[in-house]
């Protein structure tokens, strides 16, 4: 019973927020689908935790940044917009009332110009594209992801650099990317982002010449009909030679 009683006090004599309680901005991914006139459609998916007032300023490192429009998980009403605070640019969420004790949004936008193809393309036809997410908010933000979309018909050709950079050591690399929907996706993650700091990414990719996939499939169904017919007619040296043809 003592140590109950001893344990009950320690718990109770705590500061807020060293039970577990989250404050603050605890998660944030930008979503950034670029579009082939250099335009990207941006998707910011923010997670806040007892934040105390009903207005939050996130950060903006798009130019030209208009069609704004927000919506909140369970029923939380808000309205976003570019503005200032000093000398930067951020995007203004002003809530109808003290948001719930944890919220999540999603804020779109549209930002004009943000790639130029044109200067982007180096004389042996790779594109590189960079870019730099700087935390001007007042906050640290936990748990910051970016998800690049290209359009269809590119592949990666290489990152070249990061913030946070890859060592080979991490459980989990801070950077990543992959295919979805026939689209090459670009991921960056760090675990936090402090107010002044930043996460980075700079990549190369290349419009795809000519699709792979009906040379697999050729090659593929030779393969089936010579093990059909029991003969060996194609080696795996012939078989991969004639799909990188």
């Amino acid at each position: 019973m003592i140590r109950l009683a001893l344990l009950l006090a320690l718990f109770v004599a705590l500061p807020a927020g060293a039970a577990g309680d989250a404050k603050g901005i605890t998660g944030y991914l930008e979503t950034v689908d670029l579009g082939t006139d250099g335009s990207a459609g941006v998707t910011v998916t923010v997670t806040i935790a007892n934040w105390p007032a009903d207005r939050i300023d996130f950060p903006l490192n798009f130019g030209k940044p208009e069609n704004f429009s927000v919506t909140g998980d369970d029923g939380v009403k808000a309205a976003a917009a570019a503005a200032r605070n000093g000398d930067v640019r951020v995007i203004r969420v002003q809530f109808e009332g003290k948001p719930p004790s944890e919220t999540r949004l999603r804020i779109n936008f549209t930002a004009r110009e943000f790639f130029d193809w044109k200067k982007a393309r180096s004389p042996r036809g790779i594109y590189g594209l960079s870019y730099t997410f700087t935390n001007t908010a007042t906050a640290n933000i936990g748990q910051y992801g970016l998800k690049v979309r290209l359009p269809e018909g590119y592949l990666m050709n290489g990152v070249t650099g990061s913030t946070p950079r890859m060592t080979g050591e991490e459980v989990q690399p801070p950077y990543d990317f992959a295919i979805e929907d026939k689209r090459t996706i670009v991921n960056l993650r760090a675990k936090s982002v402090g107010p002044g700091r930043t996460a980075a990414i700079a990549f190369g990719f290349v419009k795809e010449e000519r699709n792979p996939l009906p040379f697999l499939a050729v090659g593929l169904l030779i393969a089936a009909a010579a093990l059909w017919i029991k003969r060996d007619v194609l080696t795996r040296a012939d078989y991969v030679r004639d799909v990188a043809a």
